[in-house]
This record gives C-alpha cells, sequence and structure tokens, in this order.
C-alpha cells in the first residue's frame, strides 16, 4: 500500500481586495477548508472553471503562499515547519512545470543553464556530470545538445514546455504539480507533452497534481480526480468513477462539454446559468445552486451540503447526489 505523500487538511486562503477607493479591503475566499491527500507514485487530477481556485490550491501546497487556516503536510510534516535545510529538501522533492512556457523561462539565460539552474541550487551542479546530466535531460524530453546552447526565444512553445519539464526533473524530485501544462499549446502538441508527462511518470516513478480545466487531459492522466468550484471540493473520486457515474451537477455539466466520438458529438450538453459567482460575494448555502437546475431553494440556498462518501472512495457535496445519480 502506498504512503501518504502530501496532504491538507481543512486548508484555506483569501486575498484582500479593495472593490472602491472609499472602502476597506474585502476578502477573497480563493480556498475554503479544502482536505485532500496524494500518495506516492499517484496523479491527482484538480479540476474546474477558471477561478475555481485550482491553481491558488496548487501554490499553498508548495508552500509559495502562506494558508490562512488548516495545513499542508509533507510526509506527515506541516510545510510551515520547514526551515533550512529541511525546507530545501522539501523544494528539492517538489517540483513544478508552469502553464505559460513563454513567461517561465528566463530569456536572458541559454537553456542549459535554465535545465541546470536547480542543480546548481541544490549543491549538484559541480563536477564531470554536470554537463553530461544536462545533455541527458534534453534527450529525454526531446531535445538535443545543440539546443543548450540557445535562448527561449528561438523554440516553439512545445519545446519551450519541454525545456520547463526537463528543469523540474533535474533534482529528481518525487512530486511535480503541473499547472495546465498544455492550455497554451496547440492540439497536436498537447497529446505530445501530456505522452511525455506519462512516460515519466513510469519511468521516474514521479507522483504528479495536475491542475487543468480539461477533462480530457485528465482522464488520460490521473488516478483521482477532484472537481473544484468556487474554492471548494465538490467531487472527489478514482477518475473512472467519476467520469462513468458523476455524483455532481457541476461535474456532469463539465462532463457534458467532452466531446464523444462514438455519439457524433451529438450527446446532452448542459448549459449553466450565468458565470461563476465572485469569491467576493459568494452566496450562501450550497456554492453551485444558483446556476444549478437541480436546486431546491428552501435547501440548497440554506444549508452547506459537506463533502461526504456517497459511493466506496466516490465524495460529492451535493444534499440529492442519491436522488439525482443512481
Amino acid at each position: 500500500m502506498n504512503h501518504t505523500l502530501l496532504e491538507t487538511r481543512d486548508i484555506s486562503k483569501s486575498f484582500p481586495v479593495r472593490t472602491s477607493p472609499f472602502r476597506g479591503a474585502v476578502p477573497l475566499r480563493a480556498v475554503n477548508c479544502v482536505t485532500l491527500s496524494l500518495a506516492e507514485g499517484e496523479t491527482l487530477g484538480l479540476a474546474g472553471e477558471s477561478g475555481s481556485g485550482k491553481s491558488t490550491l496548487g501554490k499553498l501546497l508548495l508552500r509559495l503562499l502562506k494558508p490562512d487556516g488548516g495545513a499542508a503536510l509533507y510526509r506527515g510534516r506541516s510545510l510551515g515547519d520547514l526551515h533550512g535545510a529541511d525546507l530545501l529538501g522539501f523544494r528539492k522533492d517538489v517540483q513544478m512545470i508552469f502553464q505559460d512556457p513563454y513567461s517561465s523561462l528566463n530569456p536572458r539565460m541559454r537553456v542549459g543553464d535554465i535545465i541546470g539552474e536547480p542543480l546548481k541550487i541544490h549543491g549538484l551542479g559541480t563536477g564531470d556530470g554536470y554537463r553530461e546530466r544536462m545533455v541527458s535531460l534534453a534527450g529525454r524530453v526531446g531535445l538535443t545538445e545543440e539546443h543548450l546552447r540557445r535562448y527561449p526565444h528561438e523554440f516553439s512553445g512545445g519545446q519551450r514546455q519541454r525545456i520547463g519539464i526537463a528543469r523540474a526533473l533535474a533534482v529528481s524530485p518525487r512530486l511535480i504539480i503541473a499547472d495546465e501544462p498544455v492550455s497554451a499549446l496547440d492540439l497536436s502538441i498537447q497529446a505530445q507533452i501530456i505522452n511525455l508527462l506519462q512516460e515519466l511518470k513510469e519511468e521516474y516513478l514521479l507522483s504528479f497534481i495536475l491542475i487543468a480545466h480539461d477533462l480530457t487531459v485528465l482522464r488520460h492522466m490521473s488516478d483521482r480526480i477532484a472537481v473544484m468550484y468556487l474554492g471548494t471540493i465538490v467531487e472527489m473520486g478514482n477518475a473512472e468513477d467519476v467520469f462513468s457515474g458523476c455524483l455532481h451537477p457541476y461535474t456532469e455539466a463539465l462532463l457534458s462539454a467532452v466531446p464523444h466520438l462514438e455519439r457524433g458529438g451529438r450527446g446532452k450538453r448542459i448549459v449553466l446559468k450565468g458565470d461563476i459567482p465572485s469569491p467576493l460575494a459568494p452566496p450562501p448555502g450550497c456554492p453551485f445552486h444558483p446556476r444549478c437546475p437541480h436546486a431546491v431553494p428552501e435547501i440548497c440556498a440554506v444549508r452547506v451540503p459537506p463533502l461526504e462518501e456517497k459511493k466506496p472512495a466516490h465524495l460529492a457535496a451535493c444534499h440529492f447526489s442519491d436522488r439525482l445519480f443512481h
């Protein structure tokens, strides 16, 4: 049985936002009491619309942001308790692949220096094996030794993302958090990058947290999926269980937008009302009820549904899951 590598316990994060020059700052709750776990060797997919809190949660897991409440734990230790050598060890073990391959690479550094920078930071960038390590990493992600002498502007978006992947692999991490790693790429390049990540996961025995709004990407890579809406998790379970038998109306709407070749793209599309509510003024009760086609106002607008197990290892936060999804 795999051990828990990373977990959160009721973690929350707000940002002060000034909506008017005549009023004080209002808290914007980006992540609201999220509890989840990741086992060694597992890929957890985080799904949801823009503004649902996925990227903020990823930054909390990296300790790039400090939580307002709750905690994130790496191998049983709170990230807030890590200092000095322990924090440096965590930084080595947990790496990130960023969404935008154009802004995540320093344009003034050659590719070889970009890939080798983590090795130098962690004291691994010396000796005869340094250059050999960079050439090996470049080759593993589909680049050549000649590419190491070039600058990022000389590469396409897909090649730049390969550089970012090589940089993340440089220090032999245990976990990679990939924040929308293919959303800025062409469709054909997306498939190449996703296949590469899957190969690297198996080859290097990596764990992944994969953040994406495209459910087809998550289905291809994820062992489990957590669906976020307005800073909370509304459904979580094994990937096949979520895709074959979702238990929340929001997940149902997201899945209805995924094209299916076997039905000729003519499946029933669920169009949600309006936009995701502002986290500056979240609705009372269930956060999804203003857009939910199944909402019962006297219940859904008043009571917050707990995230609870509806089926074995399959959780949902909906008052009517049992009635709506048999």
